[in-house]
């Protein structure tokens, strides 16, 4: 037997695994990333970047005397460390003689409370007087319409961001469920309901994957970073152990590519042994980055997907405690009506989406979870409190680790093909 351990992490507990034994000829693949150490100092690094861009000026030079300067940071549920990277900025653009607004990129997740601004932006920053806004879609009125993008999305951006002089981002670049984060800094960010929703379309068809950044999605994303005038921006990538191990800036296209770059030299495998003959169970996990939520964590279910069989199982660990007043499967009930996953369901889901029944800035990610589920067997193992709810929505959860994969093993046979991959939030599998 062999004896593997699977990532079963929080942000504030890094480093637990649970251990399950599976039979040495069975095992196939683990797909395990050499991640790079953590860079020295975030600040230092940004400083740097924002100094020495790739295909913009360097953000000093952008600035002039009483320019209105928006800066758009993410949201909580993001992982890059607004509160060190913010600084060096805020420093240039006041020797620069601009003026910052800070601008938290909710897209359409409620306004952040006074206490989770603190923990984003660091106290100092949160009352150093800088003005802060959260995107809040129930507040059309904060909004400024600056056209159609050429895919036919109506473009409204916070006000405070539509105008500025000058517009800077600062993102995680990390494998997503529409190609890869952190181009969306204006739309969802900063966009107004209408344009998420009808942007969001985008997510539905099959283009719309990991690791494929040519999706219609993706592209509008970027069109209306463009029509908005996006100066500069700032990606980050953050390792599973919740340290920063790259930062690059400069026009926000070119930089966010090569941020692309240098996170596929780590986290993208070359897949091709399960091509024609893919496994008949994946085992992944969920790292300290995912949080608190399996509406975050479960897209590891959508990035295995490649290398397992229809008819396969995908089993997935991630502790899922809540945040705040959500459960650890808070927004899964929205797809309780659909259950089980079938082809008659999937159709009516679809339906709901056009018909405004649902609202697709939450769908996008439970339809990628539930469109796997149409055709593949996937367990949960999470905290006990979770199993209710899970059970209630109609997934498929336990909270023993070997016990689900004796049962897959059973379900499979004894010939079963094996693979592990313990980060599959992070993970992109090229087949």
């Amino acid at each position: 037997m062999t004896k593997i351990q699977v990532p079963f992490e929080t942000a504030e507990e890094i480093g637990v695994l649970l251990d399950v034994e599976i039979p040495e000829q069975n095992l196939v693949e683990s797909f395990v990333p050499e991640e790079p150490f953590a860079l020295a100092d975030v600040g230092s690094a940004t400083a740097y970047a924002i100094e020495h861009p790739l295909g913009s000026k360097p953000l000093s030079r952008m600035i002039r005397k009483g320019d209105k300067v928006a800066i758009i940071t993410e949201n909580q549920f993001r992982a890059a460390p607004a509160d060190r990277m913010l600084p060096p900025i805020l420093e240039t653009v006041r020797k620069a003689g601009g003026t910052p607004t800070i601008a938290i990129g909710c897209g359409k997740v409620p306004p952040l409370t006074p206490e989770e601004i603190e923990r984003k932006l660091g106290k100092g920053i949160a009352h150093s007087g800088i003005p802060i806004v959260c995107n809040d879609v129930s507040k059309p009125e904060n909004y400024t319409y600056l056209g159609i993008t050429s895919r036919g999305v109506p473009l409204f951006v916070l006000s405070a961001v539509a105008e500025a002089d000058v517009r800077i981002s600062i993102s995680t670049t990390q494998a997503t469920l529409w190609g890869y984060g952190g181009s969306g800094m204006v739309i969802p960010a900063v966009s107004g309901n209408e344009t998420t929703e009808m942007n969001h379309m985008f997510s539905l068809p099959e283009d719309c994957r990991p690791g494929n950044n040519e999706c219609h999605m993706q592209e509008d994303k970027y069109e209306a970073a463009s029509m908005v005038g996006i100066d500069m921006g700032v990606f980050a990538i953050v390792n599973n152990r919740f340290e920063v191990t790259y930062i690059g800036a400069g026009d926000f296209i070119d930089a966010h590519l090569a941020s692309i770059r240098a996170y596929e030299q780590v986290y993208l495998f070359d897949a091709s042994l399960f091509a024609g003959a893919p496994a008949d169970i994946v085992i992944t996990g969920s790292s300290a980055p995912t949080n608190h939520l399996f509406f975050h964590t479960g897209w590891a279910v959508v990035n295995c997907d490649p290398i397992c069989k229809d008819g396969g199982t995908i089993i997935q660990t991630t502790p899922c405690p809540g945040y705040g007043g959500w459960p650890g499967f808070a927004l899964m009930d929205l797809m309780q009506a659909y259950m089980p996953p079938s082809a008659e369901n999937k159709a009516k889901a679809l339906k709901a989406f056009y018909a405004k029944d649902r609202e697709l800035w939450a769908g996008c990610i439970w339809w990628k979870i539930y469109e796997v589920m149409t055709r593949k067997n996937v367990t949960i193992v999470t905290n006990k409190e979770n199993l209710e709810m899970c059970r209630s929505v109609g997934l498929n959860a336990a909270d023993s680790l070997q016990e689900a994969f004796d049962e897959a093993l059973k379900r499979h046979g004894a010939s079963s093909r094996v693979a592990f991959v313990p980060y599959g939030r992070y993970t992109v599998l090229d087949v």
